[in-house]
């Protein structure tokens, strides 16, 4: 496959490249990652644009992808249906460039089976992300994945892009979370502490004694109102939480859709999140975040990139363990995050709070 800027390109015919009236964006899921790739979509509207651009997505990261900037339309995978029908759809389109940002399988098949004039695919350093899994205690480090998925669009031409994730959110989500907070007391003079507790694995997740710690302590200190955020699969997380706090508490877990999250985590001073899709929600909406990193790692490529926000690990010998933290840890011990205190935290948080608004 030949490589150009480090970049594969499938299919590029460079004298066409100005003419482009449909791009279709390839990013099946998580919901990080399409986050994560709305410094293309902006980048490609400020080239293109009188472009047609369109982002593929899962069903379930529809919300979200209709709020990365620069989007016309979103063409929804439904995984009962099988990449068939939606190859023919594809094909019908007649898109003239197909931007694969998932790099798998199922994306290569439909840049097949498509048709797309001219294609560019994002590389994903697989080597290197394994060195850094093999090798944890090495100093090797890659890219972000906003840099790896920006690299992409260099044969077009495109370079020195703002690399800060987006997302552009309707008013009528900002109206309805700002109501649904007066219901629960909470008002605009509030400062609001938003808590991601959930993760997609549970290794990944910091222990819900400590979040309960740091909520209680940033009410009884600083008076900061607490909401608790995550979907269906986080339930038992927050409502440990809950229980365990002493302070008042607001749960949304499992009360949101993807349309109104990002306007709540909007609505946040600051938020503390593990390492998953609400912490680059949070970057992406202008919300500092402080994510908490154990099993995996910074240097993997995903922290967060918003001017306010921290990446905190303990930058133990054997982390990352693993490319996304699904497998035990294996010394038994789990001390990338238990020994990731209440107490450092709270400094951070606080640190963020001294700051001018």
């Amino acid at each position: 496959m030949p490589l150009k800027n480090n970049c594969p390109i499938v299919r590029l015919k460079t004298n066409e490249t100005m003419n482009l009236s449909r791009i279709l964006i390839v990013r099946f899921s998580s919901l990080g990652d399409i986050v994560l790739i709305s410094p293309v979509t902006r980048a490609l509207r400020q080239a293109y644009p009188q472009t047609r651009i369109t982002v593929l997505v899962k069903r379930a990261y529809e919300p979200i992808a209709r709020a990365l900037p620069g989007v016309d339309d979103v063409e929804i995978f439904d995984s009962n249906q099988g990449l068939w029908p939606l190859a023919a759809r594809v094909r019908r389109a007649d898109y003239d460039l197909m931007v694969d940002l998932h790099a798998n399988i199922r994306s290569h098949f439909l840049a097949w089976s498509g048709r797309a004039k001219q294609i560019l695919r994002y590389h994903k350093r697989r080597l290197a992300r394994m060195s850094i899994v093999y090798y944890p205690a090495s100093s090797i480090a890659t890219r972000h994945t906003v840099d790896a998925y920006l690299q992409v669009l260099r044969p077009l031409g495109i370079s020195d892009c703002d690399r800060s994730p987006e997302l552009l959110l309707p008013d009528t989500a900002n109206d309805e979370v700002t109501e649904r907070l007066h219901t629960e007391g909470i008002f605009p003079s509030d400062v609001l502490m938003g808590i991601a507790p959930g993760a997609s694995h549970p290794t990944k997740q910091w222990p819900a004694s400590y979040f309960a710690e740091l909520a209680d302590y940033m009410v009884r200190t600083h008076d900061l109102k607490i909401l608790l955020i995550g979907n269906d699969q986080d339930r038992e997380t927050t409502r440990t939480i809950a229980h365990a706090m002493t302070m008042p508490v607001v749960d949304w877990t499992g009360r949101m859709d993807l349309t109104i999250l990002p306007a709540a985590i909007q609505r946040c001073h600051i938020m503390v999140s593990n390492d998953s899709g609400p912490m680059h929600i949070a970057s992406a909406v202008k919300t500092p975040v402080i994510g908490l990193f154990g099993p995996t790692h910074p240097r993997l490529g995903f922290s967060p990139l918003g001017s306010g926000d921290r990446a905190l690990s303990l930058h133990l010998p054997c982390s990352p363990c693993s490319l996304h933290g699904e497998k035990p840890c294996k010394i038994h011990t789990h001390a990338c995050l238990k020994g990731l205190t209440v107490e450092c935290v709270i400094a951070e948080v606080e640190q963020h709070l001294q700051r001018p608004v």
